[in-house]
């Protein structure tokens, strides 16, 4: 797939853009005791700031998404990453958890305009038959992030102090803020900014009610929502699982979990191979099937103390179809829009997040020191993302 030298351009920005929550994320899991030493707390309030970042992300992008359809994607953009740079070198002036907590909530708030936005900007920029590559390339670049951003930040606090880990979030959003002024166009043109819509869509509730109403929207955003929920619940306990369980150790842990990244990453690529013989939607589907299998195995082999190389094995073949579910689904919910592309994204991203966090709460409410929680619940993802898989006929 051949890109432009300007498209090439939009495509770095929206991609930094989008892996800045990821970053935002993993950047400082490494630093988790240091900051429970720092403010004398116990480490269980120091997890809480992943909670709540996620929260924010989920809240914020309810906002950004309907701005940028209203005033354009540039504008918005610029405005979060101002705040998400102030923020993030507040969080080294902070004196209690607390604080923590507020600013985290605030420094998702504003950042996930970047990934919400660049969702949008995609539709804005590509034609159809492209969108599927560029959403690939953002779903690899974000499969990256995790792998790279824990041994970053483990140097950080080794050789430094936790409060590293956010000045170079802060760092990495006001670098970005010039690449968006002058490397990123207004994608949306003026004729949408100004275009005068039906009475019902005027509001943002009305723009909502008319993303929502669309089934092919909801049946690709409820897939790849399972999907992500079962991703985030794998991962929340993979250190239970894999170092307490398991009995590897924190680095050999690090290494796992780069291979299963690494894993996804293949599996993503592999999507444009696929799209020369089968359908996007069929692409969903057989992933689907194979999530479901994978996951049913890995709860078996769970539940009979199978050995670690039996687990770890299935834990890699369960990241590979995630990694193609993802841009996939986004790029399926997306389609049918255009003049809501920036809502559609909202809603998107807002009910991966909001579904994550009630199948997590539920996971650790039943925790029983054991796995098995969690492979129910990648199970039951599965199931519900492969029934809305095969029960949905996308229409040609």
């Amino acid at each position: 797939m051949k890109f432009t030298k300007k498209e090439i351009v939009i495509i770095v920005i929206i991609t930094l853009l989008t892996v800045l929550e990821a970053l935002s994320i993993d950047l400082y899991l490494p630093a988790f005791k240091s900051i429970a030493d720092f403010f004398e707390t116990e480490q269980g309030k120091v997890q809480i700031t992943v909670s709540i970042f996620l929260a924010g992300f989920a809240v914020g992008q309810l906002l950004w998404g309907p701005l940028s359809d209203r005033f354009g994607r540039k504008i918005p953009i610029l405005i979060s990453m101002l705040i998400y740079t102030l923020v993030s070198f507040l969080v080294v002036r902070a004196t209690t958890i607390e604080q923590v907590w507020v600013y985290r909530f605030l420094q998702a708030f504003s950042g996930s305009a970047g990934v919400v936005i660049s969702r949008a900007v995609v539709t804005d920029v590509f034609d159809r038959k492209r969108t599927t590559s560029v959403f690939t390339i953002l779903a690899v670049a974000y499969g990256v992030a995790p792998i790279l951003a824990p041994s970053i930040g483990n140097l950080l606090v080794k050789y430094g102090n936790w409060q590293n880990t956010f000045i170079v979030m802060g760092v990495m959003g006001a670098a970005i803020i010039p690449m968006v002024l002058f490397g990123l166009p207004e994608t949306r043109s003026k004729e949408n900014i100004t275009k005068k819509k039906p009475m019902h869509e005027r509001t943002v509730l009305g723009s909502y009610l008319h993303v929502v109403r669309n089934r092919q929207f909801l049946v690709y955003t409820l897939i790849g929502a399972m999907v992500y929920c079962g991703l985030l619940t794998y991962i929340s306990n993979s250190p239970f699982l894999l170092m307490e369980k398991g009995g590897f150790s924190g680095t050999q842990y690090g290494i796992i979990y780069a291979v299963n990244a690494i894993g996804m990453m293949i599996a993503t690529y592999s999507i444009n191979f696929f799209m020369k013989r089968i359908t996007v939607a069929q692409i969903v589907k057989y992933a689907s099937l194979a999530v479901l299998i994978v996951s049913i195995a890995l709860g078996i082999a769970i539940w009979a103390d199978m050995s670690n190389t039996v687990i770890l094995v299935l834990l890699f073949l369960y990241m590979m179809p995630i990694g193609m579910i993802f841009p996939t689904t986004t790029d399926l919910a997306l389609e049918p829009f255009h003049n809501d592309s920036g809502t559609a994204s909202a809603i998107f991203g807002f009910t991966q997040l909001a579904l994550t966090f009630v199948v997590s709460g539920i996971v650790g409410l039943v925790q029983n020191n054991s796995a098995m929680p969690m492979s129910v619940a990648l199970i039951v993802c599965a199931l519900i993302g492969y029934i809305y898989s095969v029960t949905y006929k996308k229409e040609v």
